[in-house]
């Protein structure tokens, strides 16, 4: 189908903490990590970010991500919706990017 969204989306870059028991790493520290692995994957700096989204299931604000990562002065959306959780942050992402927004 054509101008579908798979036609306007791509994942260009991402990153993964090591896996196994990580005492000496906060969450904030591992959130870091990952991030700092993607913008290297996708051949981008932290400034190209222009908006972003956390799923979070602890009631915690978009300070969460925009703290640790020093995004400032961008959108930052918490999506919480029990399993799906991770799921619907990215769809959501992905529409925004689907449609221009972003």
């Amino acid at each position: 189908m054509p101008g579908s969204i798979k036609d306007r989306v791509a994942i260009v870059g991402m990153g993964c903490t090591r896996f196994g028991e990580r005492w000496d790493a906060s969450a904030a520290d591992l959130l870091v990590d990952a991030a700092y692995q993607a913008y290297e994957d996708a051949g981008i700096d932290p400034k190209d970010i222009q908006a972003a989204w956390l799923g979070t299931t602890t009631g915690s604000t978009g300070m969460v991500l925009s703290e640790p990562l020093r995004l400032q002065y961008i959108p930052i959306t918490r999506v919480e919706n029990a399993c799906a959780t991770a799921s619907d942050a990215f769809r959501n992402a992905c529409y925004s990017v689907a449609a221009g927004i972003y």
